[in-house]
């Protein structure tokens, strides 16, 4: 009992740490923070996990039945196998790339219930990405009010 209270002790200070991040601490320093690597496999569907997460949660313990991946479509499939100049750039900037979908609308058929705390979504995902300024003599709406150029004018755009 009393070991359980000193361990309760040490995470004391992580307790609702996301309230009170800082930037300038390197988390990953602290012998508490470490979760280790993704070694162990799900018996049921060969997901990674964590060493401590719940067996079975990733599928339900082999409920949830997901489809094989397809091989990604050209040109993804080019630029993901770094066989070239282009994919090599590609890949060095994924990141950045897959930002780009921050400023994008979510578009879905969403499978509605009574009370929604989360959605289901039936089929497709879209990230609709729409033209960076407006049709000539109309209004700034959603992702174009960023690039108006004047800060003030911005501002009460939004």
């Amino acid at each position: 009992m009393a070991e359980r209270r000193q361990q309760g002790k040490a995470y004391q200070p992580y307790n609702r740490l996301a309230f009170r991040y800082n930037p300038g601490d390197d988390y990953s320093l602290s012998r508490h923070v470490h979760i280790g690597r993704m070694t162990v496999m799900c018996h049921f569907c060969k997901a990674l996990k964590f060493c401590g997460e719940t067996k079975g949660m990733c599928c339900a313990a082999g409920k949830i039945k997901l489809p094989q991946l397809r091989e990604p479509p050209e040109p993804l499939k080019t630029l993901l196998a770094e066989y070239t100049a282009e994919s090599k750039h590609f890949l060095s900037n994924i990141r950045k790339y897959n930002s780009c979908f921050q400023m994008t609308s979510f578009g879905a058929e969403v499978i509605k219930t009574h009370f929604m705390t989360t959605f289901k979504v039936k089929g497709q995902i879209y990230h609709k990405f729409g033209s960076l300024i407006p049709f000539p003599n109309g209004q700034h709406k959603f992702l174009q009010m960023y690039f108006i150029g004047d800060d003030k004018d911005e501002l009460d755009a939004r």
